[in-house]
């Protein structure tokens, strides 16, 4: 859940709603209320609940949001295991709509797919029932107490972890803190009969499910939402079919956010969002004919007798807890029926959104994984580079398989598209750095200090490489086309085989980086041998066949210059390899540290 200046402006855009459609309907004969005094009791109650719940999901994801993400990325094998993965971190954090907006960021990313994602969600709906079961508890007589000590671990505490407790436990305290100033705030309204009349009309399923789906979207908390409806329950305002439509509304409100969320990002990101979309809308249209049922139901399950007379008071003991249950009943049914279907949730994103003909062919210079969602958490942005740069590496393969060709066979034309195209990488090399770079403005541990550290050091080497590609190679074939001179035939089979292992080292180089593949690794230093020694064919090539003429000394320049540029190239490509290689030692030393302590 994201507060910004625009969802404060619409909370209190809904509370103006209210406040004047309640007082333009006063009659004379009913008695005066202030106004002003419920209206600030309302929207400041519901403010502190909504920073209550975003200061418990900074100190959740700070405490144990790696673990959290990495579990979500990771523990989604299968649909089952997506959907209890995707029900349990919801529960953590108490937001589906956090679950949803990382779930859309790691398909865009690439570190998940649709139907992965398709399990994660379904799973993160039932979670967030977890919300509306523990604020149909009596805890708010605790809220201040957990504000007070959330506020002495941020403030005797030094260490960002044990900050990060002090947020969630005071997050959770302005959470109960908020529903009680709400309560309160709605105390007045026993006695008002427009008030009442409205809640009536709320027994109409179609009207309750308007109001929740439209406050959802607006404040962008389902969480929210289901808080004002317990609370609205516990004062005995709504009945059980009232209070389960408008919980059905805000179902569907809360895909609005996964909506916004896929905005921008990749065609696979917004499939993601309209899985979200279909999966509560096809849920509650599944209930709005039993909602009879469900109720009868979660007054079973909640172990209260049926009573003919519905008082305020009666209402207000039995109907929170019915809500709650009836929520967690719909949504569980919902998971269960709709968890096998996810083939035809997927054949129907794809025929609503289907495969573009550039998305079968990425644009060769587009920035694919780097998605700025994950940048919260560092190891998982890091991940995400590891993933970019194979999809840079093929692109600077066949960026050097074309220039190189050209050596034997130049053309101007083709190589002033190739000089388009080392613009384009070192643009698409900076995004990779600037991206490294914000993901390291967050605080990192020690293991995550060291991947940035080496992941630096790769894109520095990738610089260098392209310079040296653009020194050693670009310039000087354009020198040589304008001259007019080739090299010669052994020369140009020297070449040839020295570009064919030069190009090998810098893709096993860049393989061991993002498949961390110590073999890789190895096999840009094993093919040092090779590369020296064809090297040194050819420069008894250049000394053997020297002649002190002019032509001659042009091309012999040309020749080493070209030389010495694959040289730079296999330097920089040992030089990746050694990073990953130290890397490797490093964990292996860190697991045998482990290993003697226990």
């Amino acid at each position: 859940m994201y507060i910004n200046l625009q969802t404060i402006i619409r909370i209190f855009a809904v509370f103006t709603i209210l406040y004047s459609s309640f007082a333009f309907s006063q009659s004379p004969n009913t008695p005066a209320l202030d106004w002003f005094t419920m209206f600030m009791w309302l929207s400041g109650g519901l403010a502190l609940f909504l920073f209550g719940m975003e200061q418990m999901v900074k100190g959740l994801l700070v405490v144990a949001g790696d673990k959290m993400k990495s579990m979500l990325a990771r523990l989604t094998t299968n649909r089952v295991m997506g959907a209890i993965t995707g029900a349990g971190v919801t529960a953590v954090i108490q937001s589906s709509s956090v679950t949803s907006v990382l779930v859309v960021g790691f398909v865009s990313a690439g570190l998940m797919t649709v139907g992965q994602a398709a399990g994660v969600i379904m799973g993160a709906n039932l979670g967030t029932t977890m919300t509306a079961q523990i604020v149909a508890f009596k805890v708010t007589n605790f809220a201040l107490l957990m504000v007070a000590v959330g506020f002495l671990f941020q403030f005797i505490a030094k260490l960002r972890k044990k900050k990060a407790i002090g947020d969630l436990l005071m997050g959770l305290g302005l959470i109960f803190f908020g529903m009680n100033i709400m309560s309160e705030g709605m105390e007045p309204l026993k006695s008002y009969q427009p008030f009442l009349d409205l809640m009536i009309e709320m027994r109409n399923p179609f009207l309750g499910i308007l109001v929740g789906l439209i406050f959802t979207a607006l404040v962008q908390s389902s969480s929210a939402t289901i808080a004002i409806v317990i609370v609205m329950a516990s004062n005995g305002f709504l009945t059980l079919p009232a209070g389960i439509a408008l919980s059905l509304g805000a179902d569907i409100g809360t895909t609005v956010t996964a909506m916004l969320a896929s905005i921008g990002k990749s065609r696979e990101a917004l499939r993601t969002a309209m899985i979200h979309v279909q999966f509560n809308i096809l849920g509650v249209l599944i209930w709005l004919p039993f909602i009879p049922e469900l109720s009868s139901l979660a007054i079973f399950i909640s172990a209260h007798d049926v009573l003919n007379v519905q008082t305020m008071d009666v209402l207000a003991a039995n109907t929170p807890r019915e809500i709650a249950n009836a929520n967690t009943l719909f949504k569980l049914t919902a998971v269960i029926l709709f968890l096998p279907l996810i083939p035809i949730f997927l054949w129907s994103v794809y025929k609503l959104f289907p495969v573009l003909p550039e998305e079968k062919s990425l644009g060769e210079f587009q920035n694919v994984f780097l998605d700025k969602a994950l940048l919260d958490t560092p190891s998982l942005a890091m991940k995400a580079i590891n993933i970019e740069l194979e999809h840079y590496q093929k692109q600077v393969g066949l960026f050097y398989r074309r220039l190189v060709s050209m050596i034997a066979n130049p053309n101007i034309d083709r190589l002033a598209r190739e000089d388009m195209t080392l613009q384009r990488l070192r643009s698409y090399q900076g995004q990779i750095v600037s991206y490294l770079g914000q993901a390291g403005q967050s605080e990192l541990t020690s293991g995550e200090q060291k991947e940035y550290m080496k992941l630096m050091n790769v894109v520095n080497s990738l610089e260098a490489m392209l310079e040296a590609i653009h020194s050693n190679l670009q310039q000087v074939l354009h020198e040589m086309i304008q001259e007019n001179i080739k090299p010669s035939e052994t020369m140009l089979t020297l070449v040839g085989q020295l570009t064919t292992e030069v190009g090998k080292s810098m893709e096993n180089a860049l393989q061991s980086i993002y498949a961390r593949d110590s073999e890789a690794a190895l096999s840009v230093l094993a093919i040092k041998q090779t590369i020296d020694h064809l090297i040194q064919d050819a420069l008894t090539h250049q000394v053997k066949h020297f002649k002190p003429n002019e032509e001659r000394l042009v091309v012999f320049r040309y020749e080493m210059q070209l030389i010495d540029g694959f040289k730079q190239l296999h330097t920089l490509s040992k030089r990746i390899a050694r990073l990953q290689l130290v890397s490797d030692n490093d964990m292996n030393e860190h697991k045998t540290d482990t290993a003697s302590e226990t």
